[in-house]
C-alpha cells in the first residue's frame, strides 16, 4: 500500500466520524492492527492486537507512518 492511498482513507475515515469505520490490518500470523477515528472527532484509535496497546493520534501523516511501518514489518492482508 502508498502512503497517499493509507493518508486518503485515513482523512475519509475522519470526514465521515460520525458513523463507525473500523480498518484491520491482519498479518498472514494473526497479529492485527486496528484504526478508527474516534465520533467527532479527527483523532485516530491504533489498537495493537499482540500487545493489545491503545494508541491515540490526531495526525494523519503520524498515523500513516504508523500503518507503513507495521505493514512493512509483517506479511498482512487487509479488511474492514
Amino acid at each position: 500500500m502508498q502512503v497517499d492511498h493509507i493518508k486518503a482513507f485515513l482523512e475519509t475515515m475522519c470526514e465521515y466520524n460520525t458513523t463507525r469505520i473500523n480498518q484491520v490490518f491482519t498479518s498472514e500470523e494473526g497479529h492485527s492492527l486496528s484504526i478508527r477515528c474516534l465520533p467527532d472527532t479527527r483523532t485516530f484509535e491504533i489498537t495493537d492486537s499482540q500487545t493489545q496497546e491503545i494508541r491515540y493520534n490526531d495526525s494523519v501523516e503520524e498515523t500513516a507512518e504508523y500503518v507503513i511501518a507495521f505493514l512493512a514489518s509483517h506479511n498482512f492482508s487487509s479488511n474492514s
